[in-house]
């Protein structure tokens, strides 16, 4: 992901200026990870809840890129966020007048601390590593694969349930066959008693 156009951390630029390198940012970060047609629906917290579920979901929360990821994007957010406010609230409170805030936006000066090439790194690894974890897997796979009774198989094997209530389940049988043959046995032999 090249990230030319935002400034590198530490740089001093305008409110103006930064606030337009964060959107670009910001779009760059999420048309890599969704394409641009999904642009104006999407944000950074639903690209975070999105790579965390999938992480998840694969069991692989804890490897590589992802706690980077998700720590960094919520600065990038937080620091975004301080952006859009302005130091106490000040560009808040400038929102309904446009020349006084574009004003501010000429003057006043925002310092970059956010490391955006560590962020795209990071979040090029996470996706990298979540396209090779959704290879290995066929989500399918019982109902479209061809290979459909191994793919059965190898989850029967990995569930000890089914196994164990087999067993659970033979062994129930053989009591109650024990069980009928000794009461059959009393019984005939009470009903012996009777009769002769």
């Amino acid at each position: 992901m090249q990230m030319n156009e935002m400034p590198s951390i530490g740089t001093t630029l305008t409110y103006g200026e930064a606030i337009k390198a964060y959107d670009r940012f910001e779009r760059t970060m999420l048309e890599k990870a969704y394409g641009a047609g999904l642009l104006p629906a999407v944000g950074l917290y639903d690209l975070l809840w999105q790579l965390e579920s999938l992480a998840q979901k694969f069991g692989i929360e804890g490897k590589g890129a992802f706690s980077r990821l998700k720590r960094e994007i919520r600065s990038f957010s937080s620091e975004r966020t301080a952006l859009a406010n302005g130091v106490n609230g000040e560009r808040f409170y400038l929102l309904q007048d446009e020349s006084a805030l574009r004003q501010h936006d000429e003057t006043h000066l925002f310092k970059v601390g956010i490391d955006v090439d560590r962020l795209a790194r990071d979040l090029d690894e996470a996706l990298e590593l979540l396209s090779k974890e959704s290879a290995k897997t066929d989500e399918y796979g019982d109902t479209y694969s061809t290979d459909w009774s191994e793919l059965a198989s190898g989850k029967q094997e990995k569930d000890p349930f089914l196994k164990w209530a087999g067993i659970g389940f033979c062994v129930m049988m053989v009591c109650l066959g024990v069980s009928m043959l000794v009461h059959s046995v009393f019984q005939i032999g009470f009903c012996s008693k009777w009769f002769i």
